[in-house]
């Protein structure tokens, strides 16, 4: 009997990790094309030396995001050109590897194949998961890096100089490959401190390793910059600038008010787990044996790393960006997934446990009915605004449809006589369409009077930053005529001689 329920426990846990996986592939597909994600891949297809369409976006490299990502990227790219969809399923693929050490890390302490596939499904639920797995960005790659760089130093980085220098490159890719991971480094000093007695193992191991991650990290930014083919006069301070940014240093401190703001992205599930999280540490500690230590060891790193990562974002992150809190959500999650599933295997009462797993059960069902949602929405860069709170959630009229809007409205602009010049209100958002549509699209520049042949683009994004603006909206109304509507995208043709002031 109780082989019979473990079959089938590993069955429907099975079924759930292969739906998220799903998932994520029909996101590759459905999900628009998101600004950051592709000025990445701009960025890197450029220090390839891939031709690209002629774009602001590629006039300083982007080194918040590079290391690992930038190689594997701009090799696929080399191979098989710019397409997308292939540098999605990347990303996909490096969630699979993900998965499988998750899977194997949870069966190694917690010593059962069932509770490690319900580890697996309970890890996909994390917060913005959908959004790393299905898009071209950096987080998934860095989080495995960063994932694997913890593994290796609770067991292998205070046991001689040159495993802790190994342990250091580990953490300088992760970190080179997602900058938000410099910021999780001094985990690694507070860390050994506390877990270890010997002042060698204390202090020097740990400032060894910390010291080859930033060279590392330094390296990587430094080849990256260098292929990118602009001289260091160039790049040097925005570069300095880029990484005080990404960890929270480059911005004065917007007030106390303006960091709770912060809190409510996902919810505030995060901090609620890191309680949890740091609770169940201090209750499995209790009654640790010797066997139990590197269990507790792991835990106590991922927690560490995980609330340091949440702390800087929360006091000095540049934008309420939940990509920023990558990999800092999928550490504290693991954490609690860890002690969670530790607790469930020493209850002894069947029926208790029956009920443990039904409720993990509907929890990974529910968030995955949440998926669905977000991909019947479909606008990428609305769902990273609806998860920091910035706007409101989307109701679509029509699901899944964003994706093919975007594509439609790109074949429009591409279709353009060669003479016209396309507008945006901003252009940063706009790095999608020039990337699928080979066509410049500037910025409105104020102030702008208008040629025969301007045309300006108003995106989903707009409607929430831009386009509140009363001033903004009657000269749309006095100044232009709509061309074609699709979706939440409008194209205008704007009238001859018209004019935008200045601000």
């Amino acid at each position: 009997m109780v082989v019979i329920q473990r079959a089938g426990l590993m069955s429907v846990y099975g079924a759930i990790v292969v739906c998220f996986c799903l998932t994520f592939i029909v996101g590759a597909f459905a999900m628009t094309v998101e600004p950051d994600e592709v000025w990445i891949l701009m960025s890197t297809m450029k220090a390839f030396g891939i031709p690209l369409p002629p774009t602001s976006a590629v006039a300083h490299p982007v080194t918040t995001s590079g290391g690992v990502h930038f190689v594997l990227h701009g090799l696929v790219a080399l191979g098989w050109g710019g397409n997308i969809l292939v540098h999605r399923f990347v990303s996909i693929g490096v969630v699979l590897v993900l998965f499988g050490i998750v899977y194997k890390l949870i069966e190694v302490h917690v010593k059962d194949r069932v509770l490690a596939l319900a580890g697996v499904a309970l890890f996909a639920t994390a917060p913005g998961f959908l959004l790393q797995a299905s898009l071209a960005t950096a987080e998934i790659v860095a989080t495995t890096l960063m994932l694997l760089a913890v593994l290796y130093w609770v067991q292998f980085g205070s046991r001689s100089a040159g495993m802790a220098l190994l342990g250091g490159v580990f953490f300088g890719l992760a970190c080179a490959t997602r900058m938000t991971c410099l910021s999780m480094l001094p985990a690694i000093l507070v860390w050994s401190i506390l877990a270890h007695r010997g002042w060698v193992a204390r202090l020097i191991y740990p400032v060894l390793g910390v010291a080859v991650a930033v060279f590392v990290f330094v390296d990587f930014v430094a080849a990256y910059s260098y292929f990118f083919n602009d001289s260091p006069s160039n790049w040097s301070p925005m570069m300095i600038s880029f990484a005080s940014d990404a960890n929270g240093l480059g911005r004065p401190f917007e007030g106390i008010m303006m960091r709770l703001n912060y809190m409510e992205v996902a919810d505030g599930i995060i901090p609620v787990i890191a309680i949890v999280a740091l609770t169940g540490w201090f209750i499995s500690r209790l009654g640790a044996g010797e066997d139990d230590r590197k269990f507790v060891e792991l835990c106590a790193f991922l927690l560490l790393a995980g609330s340091m990562g949440w702390l800087s974002w929360v006091l000095r992150a540049p934008i309420p960006h939940i990509r920023y809190l990558w990999p800092a959500i999928p550490m504290l999650w693991l954490a609690a997934i860890l002690l969670g599933l530790s607790a469930l295997k020493r209850v002894r009462q069947k029926r208790t446990a029956m009920i443990a797993h039904l409720s993990l059960i509907i929890i990974c069902a529910f968030l995955g009915l949440l998926n669905i949602r977000m991909l019947a929405v479909g606008d990428s860069l609305g769902l990273v605004y609806e998860a920091a709170r910035v706007s409101g959630l989307g109701t679509p009229k029509d699901f899944f449809v964003a994706r093919r809007n975007q594509n439609e409205v790109a074949a429009l602009l591409r279709n353009l006589p060669p003479s016209a010049t396309i507008h945006a209100l901003s252009e940063a958002a706009a790095y999608p369409m020039t990337y699928l549509s080979a066509r410049a699209v500037k910025a409105l520049a104020r102030p702008f009077i208008a040629s025969a042949e301007d045309y300006l683009l108003v995106q989903p994004c707009d409607r929430s930053f831009w386009l509140p603006k009363w001033d903004l909206i009657s000269w749309l109304q006095d100044n232009t005529t709509l061309v074609e509507r699709r979706g939440s995208y409008d194209l205008y043709k704007v009238h001859e001689g018209a004019f935008l002031a200045q601000r």
